[in-house]
């Protein structure tokens, strides 16, 4: 700038955050160096005010070319402006301010890599050791993408020697508090919010009561974009924060001649420096939090935080490789824990599978996945591999490995369950034992909906929409492999027991086309029942929620629940068909999983008829409990007789197996569910005509017909009787 443009004073900083004030530089044509002006030359305010230049006059004179103003802000915490700016106004005074602000010119020039140097003033490497450098780079909040790259830069190029300087500071202790600081919010469970939800759970009016809809406020101060972004950020930090630690334990392997470390397994260069603070690592968050995020077995959640997940099994097979850690990959870090050793192995087959899922149906491969799942493999067999030389050498044996067994012999163990199944089983546990065997790998099976032409060869709900959409368009393509990647995930998340359980089938040509069938839970008047659904993604899934439909209606005359129509209308404010607040709305990151949860656990309840909006007020009531046990008796009725009778004889193909399979298991319990209902019945008939309060009853649209009810549910008991093993048909 010409020197008439220089400001004689600069005005004060009207922002409350520390700023450092101001510096002359000064650009002489004589010489090619540039030198920071000497104290006196400088006379600054505290308070943001260039007081005076003494070399301004004197540099017009000498005909400098420019002078140049540069404010340095953020280095120190500003201080009390008035009185010290008062006395540090004179041009020879010296103050302690003016000290070190000059100092703290220096230390920020060095740091950040500016080319302001004096000619005799050290390098700013020399000046100022590595701890010093990370210390500052770490010590901002909210971290930085920037800084974190520097960070991880500087460490990786470090030497040995730096290395081990680093285990003697404190930043390495640093990394592992900022991971524990970053993990907490995704894994550690809030106490408060855990009460709550145990206390609502206990409560009599939403735990086995109805939802009781009529009720409450659709107004919600929850935000799901912002919660994404804050999980988003946490992600980054963690990310950021591993790859900072894997530079430290293996430095900069791609700068060695040779295969890198993850090729050989090995690292090069010594491993003194991370031996330094094996115990340091041991009591960080470290292990817990893989120890968390490798038990999720959802190829959709996992796919949406690859980098993550990438970045934690890096660190695993970095840490592996050294001798003192792997301890800590063999033996569970607390009670009730699971060892890492077992957790990366079940982790790497269960994303194995998902690039053989629907392989055909996806066009073309979805690359970025493939990849992920090679690197993950090469993870799993360093930690895997160096695990099972620390048991060899401690004289541990690992438990064998089990084997995916052959289609001929898994028959053979089927027939084997279903034939020795007991008449009598002493304890539910039995039961769940025999449930589980004989029907886990049908929980989730393919059909062929679709026949010759491209015509549905089964009843679908949905077929128009169906035939109108392409699933082999490119516009689709995204789509197809959301659906993949969430049918990947169920296998191992839908729940199965001999209370309750899911089964999904999935046409082999079309990922989108789904049929569901879902068992009515113990201790809810549906019981042993099945109900079948259709479900179709349409063509903006997953910004829109996907279409459900209830089949199991006896031909549109019954109506399981107030949220169930015979429509087959399914009233769910995740489905978008009934106004909710917005955390139970669905948004863009649910998942069909989700749907089916709701509606087992909202729906197929222990007292439904609360669920009818505007009934909760009966709860508590005389009046309302004998509403809810009358009506209770009518929906089991439907449920011996649509959800059971009908299934076992006209059940849907698709299903075959597993009907048979499920109604041979609990044909016991099925028996003794319809001799009590009978008594019930009974009883109840007897009342009504003896209190004369037959209109008071609560019933379906048909005539209340206790005889005729009677035979058909006898009729049902003779059949479960006579019932024979599903694997001699």
């Amino acid at each position: 700038f010409p020197p008439s443009t220089i400001p004689s004073s600069l005005p004060s900083s009207s922002t409350s955050s520390p700023i450092f004030e101001s510096a002359i530089v000064l650009h002489s044509t004589n010489n090619t160096r540039t030198i920071l002006g000497d104290e006196k030359d400088i006379i600054t305010s505290i308070g943001g005010t260039v007081s005076s230049l003494s070399h301004q006059e004197e540099t017009r004179r000498s005909g400098c070319p420019s002078i140049i103003f540069s404010t340095f802000r953020r280095c120190f915490p500003r201080r009390n402006s008035t009185s010290t700016a008062r006395k540090s106004r004179g041009v020879g005074i010296s103050s302690p301010s003016s000290s070190r602000l000059r100092f703290g010119c220096t230390r920020f020039l060095s740091l950040m890599g500016s080319g302001v140097s004096s000619a005799s003033s050290p390098e700013p490497d020399e000046m100022y050791s590595l701890s010093d450098r990370l210390a500052v780079l770490l010590a901002h909040k909210p971290l930085r993408l920037a800084d974190m790259l520097k960070v991880t830069r500087m460490i990786s190029e470090s030497s040995i020697d730096e290395r081990m300087a680093l285990t003697n500071s404190t930043i390495i202790q640093t990394i592992l508090d900022l991971l524990g600081e970053n993990s907490n919010a995704d894994h550690k469970p809030d106490s408060g919010g855990r009460r709550n939800r145990q206390s609502r759970r206990n409560s009599a009016h939403t735990s086995h009561r109805g939802v009781g809809y009529g009720h409450g406020s659709t107004r919600s101060r929850w935000d799901i974009e912002r919660t994404v972004e804050e999980r988003l950020q946490r992600e980054e930090h963690l990310i950021w924060l591993l790859n900072a630690l894997v530079a430290f334990v293996v430095g900069k392997d791609d700068g060695i001649v040779g295969p890198s470390w993850e090729e050989t397994g090995t690292i090069r260069g010594g491993i003194d420096h991370v031996e330094a603070i094996a115990s340091e690592i041991g009591q960080s968050a470290l292990i817990p939090l893989m120890e968390y995020h490798l038990k999720n077995d959802s190829v959709f959640d996992v796919s949406e935080h690859m980098e993550l997940y990438q970045a934690l099994l890096e660190t695993a097979a970095a840490l592996s490789l050294v001798p003192i850690l792997v301890p800590l990959f063999v033996i569970p870090y607390t009670t009730g824990a699971k060892a890492i050793k077992h957790l990366i192995p079940k982790f790497k087959d269960v994303m194995s599978s998902y690039p053989n899922l629907l392989k055909g149906q996806m066009g073309s491969p979805d690359f970025r996945m493939i990849e992920f799942i090679r690197k993950i493999e090469r993870y799993s067999e360093i930690v895997t591999s160096v695990c099972r030389e620390y048991e060899r050498a401690n004289g541990e044996e690992s438990a064998p490995s089990t084997r995916p067994s052959t289609s001929a012999k898994r028959a053979s163990n089927e027939m084997a369950i279903l034939k020795n199944f007991p008449e009598t089983i002493d304890t539910p546990a039995q039961l769940a034992i025999f449930y589980q065997k004989a029907l886990k790998h049908l929980q989730m099976q393919t059909y062929r909906f679709i026949g010759d032409y491209g015509k549905l060869a089964v009843p679908f709900t949905f077929k128009k929409e169906a035939r109108n959409l392409n699933p082999f368009s490119p516009s689709m393509k995204d789509r197809t492999k959301r659906i993949a990647k969430e049918l990947a995930s169920m296998p191992n998340a839908l729940p199965l027991n001999a209370s309750n359980g899911i089964f999904v089938c999935v046409d082999e040509g079309r990922c989108d086309i789904i049929k569901v069938l879902i068992s009515g839970p113990d201790d809810t008047p549906y019981q042993n029942g099945l109900f079948e659904f259709d479900v179709f993604f349409p063509n903006n899934y997953p910004i829109s929620a996907p279409k459900c439909s209830f089949l199991t209606t006896g031909a549109g005359n019954v109506r399981f629940n107030p949220n169930l129509y015979n429509d087959g209308k399914i009233c769910l404010s995740i489905l978008g068909t009934w106004e909710g607040r917005p955390e139970e709305k669905w948004n863009p990151y649910c998942s069909l999983l989700q749907v089916l949860i709701s509606i087992q656990g909202l729906i197929f309840v222990k007292e439904p008829y609360f669920n009818e909006p505007g009934f909760e007020k009966y709860q508590g009531t005389e009046k309302g409990e004998e509403y809810s046990r009358k009506y209770n008796l009518q929906i089991m009725h439907a449920t011996l007789t649509y959800a059971i009778r009908d299934q076992l004889r006209n059940g849907p193909d698709c299903f075959k197996k597993v009907i048979q399979r499920h109604f041979w298991l609990k044909r016991h319990a099925i028996i003794e569910q319809a001799k009590k209902w009978l008594v019930e019945m009974k009883r109840d008939a007897l009342d009504a005509e003896k209190s004369n309060k037959r209109k008071d009853s609560v019933s379906f649209d048909a005539i209340y017909t206790p005889f005729a009810q009677e035979r058909t549910i006898q009729s049902l008991i003779q059949e479960l009787q006579n019932m024979q093993c599903p694997v001699d048909q």
